[in-house]
This record gives C-alpha cells, structure tokens and sequence, in this order.
C-alpha cells in the first residue's frame, strides 16, 4: 500500500508539473517568436508589453522549479534552515516587490509593529514561506480583494504571522489536509500551480520549530504560523547590531 501511494503521488507530481511547465512555456515561445519576426515592425510599447510577459512568465517558471527542487529537499531528509537574526519587515518588503505583479490587482494591507523583535530564520526558506502563502491567496480571493499581512507576540519567546484573504472558506474537515501534497482548495482544473505550495511552507516552517495551520475567518480564510524567537537559547533582547 504503501508503494502504491507512492506511485501515486509520483504520478500526480509528473501530471502537474508538466501542465504547469506547458503553459508559461508556451507563452514564452509565442512572445519571442513574434519578436524575432521580420514581418512586423514593433513599437517601443508593443515589444515592451511582450517583453514584460516574457520575463513574468519566467519568473512564474523559476517559482515552479523552485517548489520542485524544496520539495525533493524536505523529502531527502536535508533541509537544515541556516538560521539568523533577521527583521521581518525586511523580508517582506522583498517578497512583495517579487510579487508586485501578482498582488497588483489586491490591496494588501500590512501590519508588522516597529518594535517587533528580530526573528531568527534562515531568510530564503521564510521569504518563500510568504511567497508561497501570498501567492495561494492572491490564487483563491477575488480580485479587487484585500490581503491582511500581520504579525504579533503570542508571548516573550514566540512570534505569530497571519496572512489573511478574501477568497472562499474551506471545509473545517479539510482544514489540516490543505498543508497536504496535491490537496486542493477547489476544483484542480480552476486553479494553477503544482500543489506543493502549502506542503513546503509546512516543511520550512517546522524545520524553524514552528507550527502552520489555516482557519476560517468572517468573509475569508487565514493561513497562521508561529516562529520561535531564541536561537541558541539566546532572546533577541541579547541580539547585537552587527549580528544584523
């Protein structure tokens, strides 16, 4: 049974990634045979806007492989995240420049407070952390719709990250299955992407000793994650400014 499951799984991973892969693909090779064509003679603006969606389908095709290649890793036993003090804002101010072009159609709405202690987390595991819980939301919530990104004490040792959207509830039976591989929210065939998204921010979030789980909320669905704040049994009132 168990060989079995695992044949499964390998087969939907196989089935999606190569759905996922075929499209930006496609996109992409349309867009630049247009521009190497000699028959048209494009504008500054028009060959701007292919280029535009050539580079953001690039961006979406090193995302996917991204997920792949976490996925492999958290599989293999060999996720080690290198911790360090960092400053949350600061990670996700990156992430959402990253994102300006998934987000550009959502208001979302930041609340980090200034006196937030710095956390200790290796920064390209949590930055995917947010990009993948972004990305989920901006995948299920309504355009036009706002996006809560929050964080908060839950006491002196642990931090608490909320991210909040419009989209629709989820089933409370499936609320600890949507951190599975290849669970869906919805329909497969309404939404993109590999299913992995969810399953490796539970991979990486844990690997920090934190716990990740989603929960309904008035009008929306929320995603929450915890994150101790010692690393090395030291808190981060003993942090000094060059170890930032």
């Amino acid at each position: 049974r168990v060989l079995e499951e695992s044949d499964r799984l390998k087969s939907a991973l196989l089935s999606s990634v190569t759905h996922e892969l075929r499209t930006p693909l496609a996109t992409i090779k349309a867009a630049t045979t247009s521009l190497i064509s000699d028959e048209i003679a494009w504008e500054t603006p028009a060959r701007d806007d292919l280029l535009s969606v050539v580079d953001e389908e690039t961006d979406y095709l090193n995302y996917l492989v991204g997920n792949l290649l976490d996925m492999s890793r958290i599989e293999a036993g060999l996720l080690k995240p290198k911790r360090k003090w960092n400053i949350l804002s600061e990670i996700v101010d990156g992430v959402l420049t990253r994102l300006h072009h998934t987000l550009s159609g959502f208001t979302v709405d930041i609340n980090i407070p200034d006196d937030l202690p710095v956390v200790p987390v290796d920064y390209s595991q949590m930055e995917q952390v947010f990009i993948n819980l972004l990305n989920n939301s901006a995948k299920y919530a309504p355009k036009g719709s706002t996006i809560q990104l929050e964080a908060k004490l839950q006491d002196e040792n642990t931090a608490v990250i909320s991210i909040i959207n419009e989209g629709p509830q989820v089933n409370p039976g499936h609320l600890d299955r949507i951190f599975d591989k290849f669970h869906r929210i919805t329909e497969p065939e309404k939404v993109t992407g590999t299913g992995l998204g969810l399953s490796i921010c539970k991979g990486f979030v844990e690997a920090h000793g934190g716990r990740i789980w989603a929960e309904n909320v008035p009008g929306g669905l929320a995603f929450r994650f915890t994150l101790p704040l010692r690393l090395d049994g030291n808190p981060p009132s003993q942090v000094e400014a060059e170890d930032l």
